[in-house]
């Protein structure tokens, strides 16, 4: 039986309580519902936090963006001049043409990178009587690098354009602090006459040296100069040294004559380009036994004590080699011979 109203228009007592108690459970069911809710927010808050600072942490999957490797490289931070390429030349052909020991390094670039790695450059001492050595035929076997990285001199290492290991030796051998040479083969006397792939040959077109020369030296990393390889007949072609100087004059590299043989026209043409004159005087190793190479060195060092300077060339390959030129290299210091760069005198 449904109360009604009385004529006040109010409800029955019975009416009221029912109302009352419907109300006091709507109540008390918001209030359950408001609890659950909140409950639902603060565990989700929590996992989340969870979840985030899990993501976040050294050990999360986002370790290496943000916290970086734990045994990180030693780099270096700071504006440093340092040789490059002549692929894209930066030295003027009259800086090229100095023939002052100070010249240095003539084809360079600012560079400024905040993870170069470290080099530290040998020390090159110009002060008379000074030695040079050349080190030719650098990029086809691996197993000497660890003998020639032991000598503590300013060596030049002159390295072929396109043997397996070249770009590789080029790059440990000039953050070890060496100088690199591009190693350009050249044409002999039949019938032996191939030197190697990109070879200069006698009868090109100057057109032809500059492309063929381009293409090596993107092979050879870091190189500041060169020299030739083998080339008993090509480098006895005035006008092919030629074209081969006016290329280097324009990458600003340094130029030094092999020597390769007693007609070799490389020191004419340097000349002849404003370019010093940097002559190769003893092969070191011509034979490689260790008392043939230790009297070439005394005699290169006769050579400096009587014209103030000298260049020497050896090979990289040849058993005996490293060994006893890094022993001689002691041994002529203590004896007040200096040793420079081949970049930083002439002859």
């Amino acid at each position: 039986m449904v109360d009604k109203k009385d004529r006040d228009g109010r409800f029955s007592d019975t009416e009221s309580r029912r109302r009352l108690e419907q109300r006091r459970a709507f109540r008390l069911e918001e209030r359950r519902r408001r609890t659950r809710r909140n409950r639902t927010i603060a565990v989700a808050v929590a996992v989340t936090l969870i979840v985030a600072a899990i993501i976040i942490s050294p050990w999360g999957p986002l370790k290496g963006s943000i916290y970086g490797g734990t045994k990180a490289p030693k780099k270096v931070a700071a504006q440093t001049t340092t040789p490059t390429r002549p692929a894209t030349p930066v030295a003027s052909s009259s800086s090229a043409a100095s023939s002052s020991a100070s010249s240095g390094v003539v084809a360079s670039a600012r560079v400024t990178n905040a993870y170069l790695p470290v080099r530290a450059q040998k020390v090159s001492v110009t002060k008379h009587p000074t030695v040079a050595i050349v080190i030719d035929d650098t990029g086809n076997i691996r197993d000497r690098l660890p003998y020639w990285t032991a000598i503590d001199a300013p060596l030049t290492f002159a390295v072929m354009p396109y043997p397996p290991l070249s770009k590789e030796l080029a790059d440990k051998l000039y953050l070890n602090g060496y100088d690199i040479f591009m190693h350009t083969p050249t044409d002999n006397m039949p019938p032996n006459s191939f030197a190697g792939t990109g070879q200069l040959a006698t009868g090109m077109s100057r057109q032809t040296v500059f492309q063929t020369l381009d293409k090596d030296i993107l092979n050879v990393p870091h190189a500041i100069g060169m020299n030739n390889h083998m080339g008993g007949r090509g480098c006895d072609q005035l006008d092919l040294m030629t074209y081969e100087v006016e290329w280097a004059k324009s990458k600003g590299l340094v130029v030094v004559d092999s020597a390769s043989s007693v007609a070799s026209k490389v020191t004419k043409a340097c000349l002849a380009l404003g370019l010093p004159k940097r002559l190769n005087e003893v092969f070191i190793d011509h034979q490689n036994e260790p008392d043939y190479i230790r009297k070439a060195m005394r005699e290169l060092a006769s050579y400096a004590k009587k014209n103030g300077t000298a260049i020497g060339i050896c090979h990289w390959h040849r058993p005996n080699t490293a060994t006893v030129v890094g022993e001689m290299i002691k041994t002529l210091r203590a004896e007040g011979i200096n040793f420079a760069f081949a970049k930083d005198i002439t002859d």
